[in-house]
């Protein structure tokens, strides 16, 4: 009887030692494979942004609400110079370009009032 009872209780501390190791060793991949993301992620520059247009708000404002931006001017005169710490840079000919459903838009990002339909993407671009 003494002889089963270790045996049973040998059988449980094994049995629990491997589901605790196994879930330690999940728990590790899932942790190590996140934070490599996070900083593939963090090194690489934005190049690109989309979102879905909101009627009603202009697609500059639905920027500011996506993404750090810096510009010059205000409203209709803004224009974009930095999204997400990106910056177009002149000397490359570079400027950041927005797209309303794939189509380069024909007015300013503070002029332009987007429908729920919509799709604006902005894009780093050479002229």
């Amino acid at each position: 009887m003494k002889k089963r009872i270790i045996i049973i209780i040998a059988s449980v501390l094994v049995i629990t030692g491997l589901s605790v190791g196994g879930v330690m060793w999940a728990n590790r991949t899932n942790s190590t494979s996140k934070a490599s993301q996070t900083t593939t992620t963090a090194q690489q520059p934005t190049t690109s942004i989309t979102y879905k247009g909101k009627a009603g708000t202009t697609a500059l404002a639905l920027l500011q609400q996506a993404a750090k931006v810096d510009m010059t001017g205000t409203g209709d005169m803004a224009y974009v110079t930095s999204i997400n710490g990106t910056s177009a840079d002149s000397a490359k000919k570079q400027y950041w370009e927005f797209d309303v459903n794939g189509t380069a838009a024909a007015v300013g990002a503070g002029s332009y009032v987007t429908k729920d339909t919509d799709t604006i993407t902005w894009k780093l671009s050479s002229y």
